[in-house]
């Protein structure tokens, strides 16, 4: 009798780190780009309601690399947007990441060595580091002053680009 209590009481502890654990580890989801955390080709921003992912991707029939926003709860991928339709990239290894001198976007191919595309936007006597691009849940990417009530300098659906 001893001995069946023991093997419940392990198999109900052994049930309760089964059910538990899953909880504990579940991912973060990162929505921001910082000049000191670029998003690099097989990354994702996800906003952080998990419904638009912005990422890299290859459309059918193509080989090429785009960066785009697309829904992130649909299991097909619908891309809504797409940043460089016009400047696309042989390869993966892509790297959107923001200046730190310049404070823009940049989207660059071959570790950062060949520029492809940027925001090109300025503002005098603003610290590069204190920008960042965010994914919001509306599905538009932003760049912002972080110290200047995140005011937003750049965004993606002023250029929106549907594919």
């Amino acid at each position: 009798m001893k001995s069946r209590m023991h093997s419940v009481k392990m198999f109900l502890q052994h049930l309760l780190l089964f059910l538990v654990l899953p909880l504990s580890s579940s991912s973060t989801t990162i929505d921001t780009i910082t000049p000191n955390q670029p998003l690099r080709d097989g990354e994702l921003l996800v906003s952080k309601e998990s419904r638009f992912a912005l990422g890299f991707f290859t459309p059918q029939n193509s080989t090429l690399r785009y960066v785009g926003v697309w829904y992130n709860i649909i299991p097909e991928q619908t891309v809504v947007w797409v940043l460089n339709r016009d400047h696309p990239i042989n390869g993966t290894s892509g790297v959107l990441s923001i200046d730190t001198t310049s404070g823009n976007l940049h989207l660059y191919r071959g570790n950062n060595t060949t520029h492809v595309w940027s925001t090109n936007h300025s503002i005098s006597s603003v610290n590069a580091i204190s920008r960042v691009a965010q994914l919001l849940d509306t599905g538009n990417l932003v760049l912002m002053i972080q110290n200047d009530n995140k005011r937003v300098v750049w965004q993606g659906f002023d250029y929106k680009l549907i594919f």
